[in-house]
Order: structure tokens, then C-alpha cells, then sequence
């Protein structure tokens, strides 16, 4: 988590060093809802579940072009016993998965912008960028979260299944649409709807088949056993657990507000200089 933060601060000072004379920079804070894209749960869980912030620089040399520097942290929440799916509610996996993310993006504006401005303009605008993302899934036993990777859930690491245990880091593909206005020479507001794709099939840690459950207590433990079948019904060694077809991916719905950075140094400078 630190190693992103560090990286979105590091690559926002190189962004606003380089910041052209005629510009109109933003910096805002948002915060909204998550759903699960993933073999988990619900078939269409657009109805956020989880939450997440972001903080995100906003860079405009174009009426209508802008390009934007965020962080993202937040949780994506996903439960088998949701789903309208039999097969879905039989397997009962249930899972949280905290993340940070970092993602550049551009967006593109349909109203042509006043660069800078001191007062009202809005406007609707599409984006698409790419990013990294870290993650951690859960599962929930016993009144506590218990981190799934570690686990070995599908028998990853065992003679059941000699792949490593996958990274809890990936990219990313965000794109999506939203729209924002610049209220006064200080405030603006926006609101976004984001899909994030991913390079990961593990968001949820639901992937293959399920392991000879023999073989992965052997190898992990009791814990490890009970999250790999959550149903409690022994079902099928090798049957399929997860989509393997198909990568994860989210969904955020979030609304922010924010400072127009020229407009805040000059009445900064002006309230020291006086």
C-alpha cells in the first residue's frame, strides 16, 4: 500500500512541474461504491456493495482533452448466497478483497472547456487509461477476515496442482463516462461510472477446480480446507470452482469534489501579500 501511495505523489510532483503556462489543474476527493465483476455472486452486480476513495489530479491544456493522476483504495465485496444462480448459491463462496490502485487516464470532453476558468462551465466526458492494481481477497470464518492467497484454496503449490500461488498485484484498464462542473473560480464537483478490467482471474480467488481436499489440509491446514468448499458438501474433486475463460473486473459509481489549484494559489498569494 505504501508503495503505491508513493509512486501517485511522486508521479503527481513530476506531472505538476511540467504544467504548461495556459493550464487548468484540479486536485479532488471522491468516494462512492464498488461491485464485483467476477465468477462470485450476483450475474449483473452493478448495485455497489463495497466502497472505495480516490484522490485524483486533473491536468487541462485542451478545451477538450485533460489528463488525470489518481489513487484509489477500497474494498470489493462478493456473495455466492446473493446470486440467482443455483450453481452460484450451492458453491457459497463468499468474499471481501481490499485494493489500492493507481491509474493515468485521459478524458475527453464534449463541451468545449475555458482554460483556466474562473467560473461556471460543465460538462459530460468519456475516459480510459490503464493502471496497477494490489489486492488482497478474504474470506470471513469464526468472526474474522482470514487472507485467502496464503491459503492455497484451489491446491496451488501441491502435488494437486504445482502452479505457484498467484500475485495479489495486476493491471488494469479503467475507462467509463462522467460529468463535471467547475461552481466557482474554487469549487468543482463530479460524478463517475468506472469498469476496471483486469489482468487477474484471482480478484475473488475463485479460478479452477476444486482440489482433493486430502492433499491441500496436508499442505495448508484445516483453514484452508474449509475455504476451498465453503458449501460444506464435499463437492467434486476437479469440478469447476471459477471461470478460467475469464479475467476479473469492477465496477465504481462515486461522486467527489475538489479545488481549481490556479484559483487557490492566486488567493493564496494574494491573502500572504497583503
Amino acid at each position: 500500500m505504501g508503495t503505491f501511495r508513493l509512486l501517485f505523489f511522486t508521479l503527481l510532483l513530476v506531472a505538476s512541474e511540467h504544467a504548461m503556462a495556459q493550464r487548468s489543474q484540479e486536485l479532488t476527493l471522491s468516494g462512492g461504491g464498488t461491485s464485483a465483476l467476477t465468477d462470485i455472486g450476483p450475474a449483473n452486480p452493478l448495485l455497489p456493495k463495497g466502497s472505495e476513495w480516490t484522490v485524483d489530479y486533473r491536468f487541462q491544456a485542451h478545451p477538450h482533452y485533460a489528463f488525470h493522476l489518481g489513487y484509489s483504495e477500497g474494498t470489493i465485496r462478493a456473495n455466492d448466497a446473493q446470486s440467482t444462480w443455483p450453481e452460484r448459491v450451492q458453491r457459497n463462496i463468499s468474499i471481501q478483497t481490499p485494493f489500492q490502485s493507481v491509474q493515468a487516464r485521459v478524458e475527453v470532453d464534449f463541451f468545449s472547456q475555458r482554460i483556466p476558468s474562473y467560473s461556471f462551465q460543465q460538462t459530460p466526458y468519456l475516459f480510459a487509461g490503464m493502471g496497477l492494481l494490489q489486492f488482497n481477497p478474504q474470506g470471513y470464518d469464526q468472526n474474522t477476515w482470514v487472507d485467502l492467497q496464503p491459503l492455497g484454496t484451489e491446491g496451488q503449490g501441491t502435488s494437486f496442482n504445482p502452479e505457484a500461488r498467484y500475485s495479489r498485484r495486476a493491471r488494469t484498464l479503467p475507462f467509463g463516462l462522467g460529468w463535471r462542473a467547475q461552481l466557482s473560480a474554487l469549487w468543482v464537483i463530479h460524478a463517475e461510472a468506472t469498469w476496471t478490467l483486469t489482468s487477474t482471474d484471482y480478484l475473488d480467488d475463485t479460478h479452477g477446480v476444486y482440489a482433493d481436499p486430502t492433499v491441500v489440509q496436508e499442505s495448508y491446514g484445516d483453514a484452508a480446507v474449509f475455504f476451498a468448499d465453503p458449501s460444506g458438501r464435499n463437492l467434486p474433486i476437479g469440478m469447476a470452482r471459477g471461470n478460467a475463460q475469464t479475467n476479473d473486473a469492477y465496477f465504481q459509481l462515486q461522486a467527489g469534489i475538489g479545488l481549481h489549484l490556479e484559483a487557490f494559489m492566486e488567493q493564496c498569494s494574494s491573502f500572504l501579500h497583503r
